[in-house]
Order: C-alpha cells, then structure tokens, then sequence
C-alpha cells in the first residue's frame, strides 16, 4: 500500500514530537545511578534511529512532493498537531461484524483479576448521585452531567475532585464500595486490590480509622455474597509530600484488619520522584506490608529503575516507559516483577502511548513480562475491562488463547495468599467457557 504525502507529514511529526521528548529525557537523566551509562546509550540509539527515519521519509516526500503542498503546508501542520492531540479512544471499538460481538461475550464471561483500580474511580454516576443527596449537595442535572465530559487531564483532575467533595462521612466508604463491586460483577472480576487515597479526606475532617472500618465491612459483606475478594491498599501519596506519606503509613501499621494488605505511591511521579520515599517503603517492607508504586507514567525509566532498586517494590504501576531501556525489561523480567498495564489510561495521558496500537504491552508480552491488564479509573474514563482485553485483542493482535494466558499472568501479578488456587478455579471456569463460546483461541476469532 502507497503511503501518503499527509501520512509521511503525520509520522514526521510524530517523529519530531518522540526526538524532542527523548532528548528531553536524556537531559534528566540522573547522573549518579549504576544504570545510567546503559540508558543514555539506549537513548541515543532509539534517536539515532527516529532521526535516520525522518530522512528516509524526507526524501520520499522531495521526491513527488503534490501539486499543492506550498499553499496548503501551513493547514497540513496544524492538522497534524491536532492528531497528536491526546484522547481517550483513538481506536475505532464499535463492533465491525458479529464474530467481535461473539468474542466481546467471550471475554466478558471470563473470570478475572484487577490490581490496578482507584476507589473513587469505580463510582458510577448512579451512586455519586446517591452520595450527593445524601450529603445535600446540589448539583443541576446539566453541571453533573458535563462533569463526565472531558479530554485532557484538567477535566479528569476535576471530575476526581468532584467525585472525593460527594464524600462527607466514613458512612459513604459503603457506597463507594457498594459501585465498585457492581463494576466487578458486570466483568466478572473474581479478585480485585483496589487502591484508597486518604490523604484527602483526611484533610477534610475524617477519621482514618473510621473510614477503614466502613471499607472493611463492606468488603466482607460483598465476599459473603457472592465470593468476589476485594483487598485494600492504602495510597500513601506523592502529592503530599514524604511527612505525609510515612503518616498514613504509621496510619496502616496499627490496622489489624487482613483485607489491607499493604502501600502503594500514587500521585505524579514528577511531583514526588521515588527516592523521596525510600524510608517510607523500608518501613513498609520491614512491617511486612506489600509494596507497589506508580512509575514510568510520567516520566522516564530511571524512574522505574528507583522504585525497583530503591522503593524494592513489589510491583510497578504503569511502567509504560520501560520501553526505552532494554535493560530494564530484561531486568523486570529476571526478578519477575508485575507490570500493571492500563491501556486506556495511558493513551488518554499520552505522555509515552497516543495510540492503542503502540501501546508496549505487545512488547512487554512477548518479552516473557508477567503483566497485568487493568482499567486504572474505569467509571471516569467510562471503560472496563472486558473492553480493555478486546483492545488487545482488535488493536495489538492478541489471540483468545494469549489473552487467557494474560489472565493467569495476572492472577500471578496479585498479593493473593494462595494463586495457585485461585487459577485452579478460574481455569475449570474457563475450559467451560470455551467449549460453551466454541471459538478458536489460537488466532483471532
């Protein structure tokens, strides 16, 4: 198929855009860590490759440049920087013929895992209503309704906030709850650790203890109903700094209750760099708490090296910058560390992903990575995660059988005392499925 002169003007784009943040990245790079020489060699190679791309491509447009190119080249740049303009769903989902809706019930009735999951991200707008009138908080149905309308990070930084304002007693933990385990039936979630931030709320005037007491009882109803397991892992927070931080740790070591199983460092890793929060993990470890922290989000994969070589955790969040160092995948995967993958996440933020298709997940995959498939803010980004596996599937080429090999990767992700069992169970499930859907899980469809 002839490329087109707009396609090659799109990739140089994309080429300068990748050029510039590399460079960028280089120039952050820390100077005193081991890894350092290895990564601005990995650097300098995946520039050198961009740039020799971008020559090849210039010569091709010189060569039959069009009739129009000079009084139209301004609009074709513009053009260009609006497609590189992050949004949630760059892909087409919409279900092309009724084989993918045959696969989409598939994927839908297979028992999974998630790791990756923001409390407050899992409310769905009939609870956050709920919780509104509860708390006499008015809300037109207009303002509550362009909440959820967003496309950049502004818009789902203030659709968060607004989600923690509905949130006035430990009481409203229940509800929060209550949505989260109505998202994890609809997808047949069987085990989920969910991630709670009370750093906020602990600022606006409630008890730590309390609203851990309101999490834990719900979560133990739930499991009585229905057998769905949810653990707790308390986000200690970039955002407000490390004093912050070891106090909601402090905050964790005197819980009793086994739903909570441990930390993780959310927040933006260019606010708060891992290294900052060396002590607080130590403790955490020492405590025999489990450990997991966003990295390779936001920023580079010396940030991933840290929370491995320094936090030691136990699991990284994102990880979608790994990809520029080889030696850190070859790392990851030799001491078998989880990488929480979140597609859809990662090409809204479009910091290292614009395009499903480019997602490193392939990658990560086929280099022997345990990774984890999960939809990070699923009621804010209006996603989950039967529609996250069809992506891999529509998108990056997975087949039905790779994509039941994720979910056993993902159950060894978990901090589940007894995997093991817990995939034994999923697996029987699972071979029922198969023969109930009759589809081949060697290729696609």
């Amino acid at each position: 198929m002839n490329t087109t002169f707009e396609e090659i003007l799109q990739r140089i784009g994309i080429i300068d855009r990748d050029v510039s943040e590399l460079n960028r990245l280089k120039s952050r790079l820390p100077a005193d860590r081991p890894y350092s020489p290895s990564l601005q060699i990995s650097f300098d190679k995946q520039i050198n490759a961009l740039l020799t791309e971008r020559i090849s491509l210039m010569e091709l447009a010189i060569a039959n440049p069009p009739e129009w190119l000079f009084p139209e080249l301004q609009e074709d740049e513009n053009k260009i920087a609006q497609n590189l303009s992050p949004k949630i769903f760059v892909g087409d989902l919409s279900v092309r013929q009724p084989a993918e809706q045959d696969v989409i019930n598939f994927l839908r009735a297979l028992p999974k895992t998630e790791i990756h999951l923001h409390l407050e991200a899992c409310v769905n707008k009939s609870t956050l209503k709920e919780m509104l009138k509860k708390n006499n908080i008015s809300v037109s149905e207009e303002e509550f309704d362009k909440k959820f309308v967003f496309n950049d990070l502004n818009g789902f930084i203030q659709l968060f906030f607004f989600i923690q304002s509905a949130v006035k007693s430990p009481e409203d933990f229940s509800y929060m709850i209550s949505s989260l385990a109505e998202y994890l039936r609809a997808n047949n979630i069987v085990y989920a650790e969910v991630f709670f931030a009370p750093s906020k709320f602990i600022q606006n005037g409630l008890d730590f203890d309390e609203m851990i007491e309101s999490l834990v009882k719900k979560v133990r109803q739930i499991k009585m109903e229905d057998g769905t397991e949810i653990k707790i892992l308390v986000d200690v927070s970039r955002s407000f700094g490390n004093a912050n931080a070891m106090s909601n740790l402090n905050r964790v070591l005197k819980i009793k209750h086994e739903e909570v199983i441990g930390i993780g460092l959310g927040g933006p890793e260019l606010l708060g760099p891992a290294k900052d929060y060396e002590s607080v993990f130590k403790i955490a470890r020492e405590s025999g708490l489990r450990t997991v922290a966003h990295a390779g989000e936001d920023d580079g994969p010396w940030s991933i090296w840290d929370t491995v070589k320094l936090l030691q955790a136990e699991r990284i969040g994102h990880g979608t910058s790994a990809i520029q160092d080889p030696e850190l995948v070859k790392y990851l995967k030799e001491k078998k560390i989880p990488v929480e993958i979140c597609l859809t996440s990662n090409v809204f933020t479009g910091k290292y992903v614009r395009k499903e298709q480019n997602h490193p997940v392939r990658y990560y995959y086929d280099q022997g990575l345990i990774t984890s498939i999960n939809t990070d803010d699923p009621e804010i980004f209006g996603v989950n995660l039967t529609y996250e596996y069809f992506k891999l599937y529509r998108f990056l080429d997975f087949s039905l059988e790779e994509i039941i090999d994720l979910l056993k990767k993902g159950v060894n992700a978990t901090f589940h005392p007894n995997k093991d069992a817990l995939w034994s169970s999923m697996e029987s499930k699972i071979q029922n499925i198969k023969r109930q859907f009759n589809l081949t899980t060697n290729g696609k469809g």
